[in-house]
């Protein structure tokens, strides 16, 4: 069976049941979640460096087949070639459209506004550590494309963006950013909309991370290390953040 070919012919389908299975399950571990007793700090340890380990590794097994293998990159051109050919055109406009929503300015702003909130409810220590989170994960994500230095692929439906692919911006920025907002939010909200709050950060960086795939301006092997090395980044910020909380909390 040609599976590149089924998923051509599914594409749409596949994207959009990604967009609802990844939330909802989000949704659901994060109510099991909730349920437990509060976790200690080796347990805090080890739920946010074990997934910046395995982000890492996810990150460094794509990079070296990016880097030492054209197998890899012809893999990823088939695959980058059958979504942008099974996706609908109304599709790929709206994501088009919605892949904005990554933009850098917009995330910067997002994280201002976020900064500024938190300010004004007296919580000074957390608005910086977001900003520093935000800001050197930034400078993270811009050193990773200088080091790979991976070309764009050809045939955008946008006008392709000067910086290199790999890892991509808008998916490393988005995950960074949404998620360290919604940590944010979490820290001040009511407790029962942390569910929610997981749920909706999680389709806001599917949706930005699948729609650089769709507009062509990044191979899928991009978006996936941009998933691994923004998360790798997202819960070590997060396990530190945590680890602190239970030794003193940042006010």
């Amino acid at each position: 069976m040609d599976y590149l070919a089924l998923a051509q012919r599914h594409a749409l389908t596949i994207i959009v049941s990604l967009l609802l299975v990844v939330p909802a399950a989000a949704w659901l571990a994060w109510t099991h979640a909730a349920r437990r007793p509060r976790m200690s700090a080796p347990g805090v340890a080890i739920a946010a460096f074990l997934p910046a380990a395995c982000g890492a590794a996810v990150f460094i097994a794509i990079a070296t087949r990016i880097a030492h293998g054209s197998a890899f990159a012809s893999a990823d051109q088939r695959v980058l070639d059958a979504v942008r050919d099974g996706v609908p055109a109304a599709a790929a406009r709206w994501f088009g459209r919605v892949t904005h929503l990554g933009d850098p300015w917009l995330l910067t702003l997002l994280c201002a506004c976020a900064c500024v909130a938190l300010l004004s409810a007296r919580r000074a220590g957390l608005a910086v550590y977001l900003a520093a989170a935000t800001g050197v994960g930034a400078l993270i994500n811009h050193a990773l494309k200088s080091l790979m230095g991976r070309a764009r692929p050809s045939g955008a439906l946008v006008p392709l963006p000067e910086s290199f692919a790999f890892p991509s911006g808008h998916t490393f920025g988005s995950i960074v950013c949404y998620g360290m907002c919604a940590y944010m939010l979490m820290r001040i909200a009511p407790t029962r909309w942390d569910a929610l709050i997981v749920a909706l950060a999680c389709l806001f960086v599917l949706i930005i991370g699948v729609s650089r795939i769709v507009i062509g301006v990044h191979f899928p092997g991009d978006v996936i290390g941009g998933f691994a090395a923004g998360g790798a980044w997202l819960a070590l910020c997060i396990g530190v953040a945590e680890l602190a909380r239970r030794r003193m909390p940042i006010p």
